[in-house]
């Protein structure tokens, strides 16, 4: 169990501060997970002589599951907001193309025909 706690907190701490050393990262998970350094030292290096209490091995799990959801979530949030970017960018192309064709028409009598030639009088 020990070894599987080890190996948890390394892949979970490895992760999250890659650019970290290991003694900062066990001094961040110590913080994290309301427990001493030395005892997360032991744990974090797999001490033989250490034992997983019940309490230690649910918060380590809690932490990892919390991290997992949260990185679930701001995937979900990221592929919401480019479906919005999407559909904002698309409507905004919709109004500008109604507003420039009732633009065009209007200019041109509604007739919708062209106004670059002039048109004959009958008294001509």
């Amino acid at each position: 169990m020990t070894a599987a706690i080890s190996n948890d907190l390394r892949v979970f701490a490895g992760q999250k501060w890659p650019t970290m050393n290991h003694k900062w990262r066990k001094n961040k998970l110590a913080s994290m997970l309301r427990m001493s350094e030395r005892r997360v030292k032991s744990l974090y290096e797999a001490d033989p002589a250490a034992r997983v209490r019940a309490d230690e091995a649910d918060r380590i799990r809690a932490l990892i599951n919390q991290e997992e959801a949260d990185a679930a979530l701001a995937d979900r949030i990221a592929e919401l907001e480019a479906q919005v970017a999407f559909l904002t960018a698309a409507i905004n192309r919709d109004q500008m193309a109604s507003t420039g064709a009732a633009s065009h028409q209007a200019g041109n009598g509604g007739t919708g025909q062209s106004q670059g030639i002039p048109r004959r009088r009958s008294t001509d």
